[in-house]
Order: structure tokens, then C-alpha cells, then sequence
């Protein structure tokens, strides 16, 4: 692991140098210490054991990072690793070419879906999963304009839930978004479209179908002075094999007898709030699907507070409550209430 570090390190600035470029370095130090107390459904559920347990996780966040952002010839850049006693991965790769009001990324970076909500528990979960709309950081060549416009072509997404192979792309995964942002306000929304076929030739049922997955989040926030607010909606259809990261099954799901698919509708939401005395928030994801009895729901909830050590330095208390709720079959999937901080170290 030290020499992957290195070795990654040894080669950002090895980079930087051959480019000759003005780099800024930064890194942040993230550990989570938590005591995360699950009930029999819950362990039951995951593990087939019907007993409650009470659990310390204590670790350095795989979000921990490392990066170095520059400029060379009129291009800006960034590089992000992500760093962790375990492993090494890359967050952020892109160069920048900005030509007056409109600018052009290629490389690994932010979607139009982004993370909010400032949940920190499990590396920064900001309700990832539990109703946020948010599929990572993802290759893609991106347009932008000052007016707050986006449009990315992104890496396809292929994922067969059949198993039966054939599965092709045929165009880029589309997103586009808008934000817009003044003192007090803030706003966005984020559209994406993924498109894959079954080759008929290429898979055992002889399936030849076109596989459609969207989704579409707005997001707003806003300042009242004491008192900062912010919700999001989220809609989508098939989103699992769009990319977005849900807790539920949320892809389309095949019917073998009929050799047919069924589209998954999923929606999601969250509330925050924030004041000088705490900030607490609340989300939920529903999932269904015509092939299955009962609706597959999740949530999430918890309550913090920010405290600065010295410059640069913090830790985040935070209790909270993931409720798995029901599967789609009606069977109960338990409940985990946690508790602890995470601590931070920015460089």
C-alpha cells in the first residue's frame, strides 16, 4: 500500500514537472469512529442471524484524498486520488480549456448529479443511496458556459441484468444540467438518458430489445439568515442502469417466462436544515415494479454538529438512523441507529 502511495505520488509530480506547469497541492485526512447498533431484522436480512449487535467501526475514509490542481499554456487541470490504508483510486483527471464564456473538460469529473446533504456517516454518505440521485465521478467530455448550462457525454453504463449476455451501447450517456446560484439562492436540476440494446445475436433468449434509463433531480437551497434549508426530488425510470446509487433495486428487471422487461420507477427525496446549533436532515427512496408484490422503500436520517479544532481541523458528531423498511416482497430489512464523529485534517 506505502509503495502504491508512493508511486502515485511520485508520478503526479513527475507530470506536473514535465508539463512544466504552476501546481497548488492539497490532501484531507478523514477517519470515522462510530458504534453502529443493527436489530434482528436487519442482521437477519443481511446475514441470517436474528440477534441485535453493537459494533465499533473506527477507519481512515476511503474519501480521503490527495490532489493537485494546475495550469499550464492557458489548460487547467486537476488530479484527485483517493487514498486509504487499503487502496489507492482515482477520483478526479480532467484538463480545462476555457474560451470566453465557454470551457470544455475531458477526463474524470463531477456529473450533473452531485452529492448533497452533509451527512458524514459512512465516508460522507450525504444520503447516497437512501433518495440522493448521485452516480460518482465518470469519464466524459464536458461543455459549460458561465450561464450555468452543462451538457456531458459520459461513458455508457451496461449493466445485463439477464445475464445473458449481447448487451451493447450505441450512444454516449447523456446528461445535462443547469445551476443557478445568487446570495441567497440556490438551484439546479440534472437530466440523464442511457440507452442500451440486447443484440439478438449475441444471447441465448434471441433478445432484441432497446433498454432506456433516465433520471431528473432538482435541487434547492436556501439562506433565511438563522436558518439555511435544502430539498431535493429526484424521478427516474430504470436509473440502476443509468449508474445512480440506490439501496433498492432500481433496474429494469426481466421476466424469463415471457422474455419481456418491466421497467422500475424509482423516486427519492431529502430535506436538510441548518443552523449555528445544528444541521439535521431526512431522506427517502421508493422503488416498484409491476413483477413484484410490495413496494421496496428505504430511509435515512440524522442530526450534527460541526466543531473546529484550529484552522483546517474539525470533527463532525453525528447520530443517525438508516431504516432499510421492506423489501419487495414485504419482508422486513431492519434498522441500524449509529453514532460517533468523523474527524478532518485538510492540507
Amino acid at each position: 500500500m506505502k509503495k502504491a502511495v508512493l508511486c502515485c505520488v511520485v508520478i503526479m509530480l513527475g507530470a506536473v514537472a514535465f508539463l512544466g506547469a504552476d501546481a497548488t497541492f492539497y490532501g484531507s485526512a478523514r477517519l470515522g469512529f462510530w458504534y453502529e447498533n443493527t436489530d434482528k431484522d436487519w442482521n437477519c436480512y443481511q446475514y441470517g442471524v436474528s440477534e441485535s449487535n453493537l459494533a465499533l467501526n473506527y477507519a481512515m475514509q476511503s474519501n480521503s484524498r490527495f490532489g493537485a490542481k494546475f495550469i499550464t499554456n492557458g489548460i487547467t487541470g486537476q488530479v484527485e486520488l483517493a487514498v486509504s490504508p487499503s487502496s489507492v483510486g482515482l477520483r478526479l483527471l480532467y484538463g480545462k480549456l476555457t474560451k470566453a464564456d465557454l470551457s470544455v473538460i475531458i477526463g474524470q469529473d463531477y456529473s450533473g448529479f452531485k452529492p448533497y446533504g452533509d451527512q458524514v456517516y459512512a465516508d460522507d454518505l450525504n444520503f447516497i443511496n437512501y433518495g440522493l440521485f448521485y452516480d460518482s465521478r465518470q469519464p466524459m467530455v464536458k461543455f459549460s458556459c458561465k450561464k450555468g448550462f452543462q451538457a456531458m457525454l459520459i461513458i455508457p453504463k451496461e449493466i445485463d441484468v439477464t445475464g445473458l449476455g449481447g448487451l451493447k451501447s450505441l450512444s454516449p450517456k447523456v446528461n445535462l444540467s443547469y445551476e443557478y446560484t445568487n446570495k441567497k439562492f440556490y438551484f439546479s436540476t440534472s437530466v440523464g438518458v442511457n440507452i442500451n440494446k440486447y443484440n439478438k445475436n449475441f444471447n441465448t433468449d434471441q433478445l432484441d430489445k432497446m433498454i432506456l434509463s433516465y433520471a431528473v433531480s432538482l435541487t434547492g437551497k436556501y439562506d433565511l439568515g438563522m436558518i439555511n434549508l435544502l430539498a431535493q426530488y429526484s424521478y427516474g425510470v430504470n436509473v440502476g442502469n443509468y449508474g445512480i446509487c440506490t439501496i433498492t433495486p432500481s433496474s429494469v428487471v426481466y421476466d424469463s417466462g415471457n422474455k419481456s422487461f418491466e421497467n422500475t420507477k424509482t423516486f427519492g427525496g431529502l430535506i436538510v436544515v441548518g443552523c449555528k446549533l445544528f444541521n439535521a436532515g431526512v431522506s427517502y427512496i421508493e422503488t416498484c415494479n409491476s413483477l413484484w408484490s410490495e413496494k421496496d422503500t428505504a430511509m435515512s436520517a440524522f442530526i450534527q454538529k460541526k466543531v473546529s479544532i484550529c484552522k483546517n481541523v474539525f470533527l463532525v458528531p453525528e447520530v443517525g438512523l438508516m431504516d432499510n423498511m421492506k423489501d419487495n416482497t414485504g419482508a422486513q430489512e431492519g434498522k441500524k441507529i449509529y453514532g460517533g464523529m468523523k474527524i478532518q485534517a485538510d492540507m
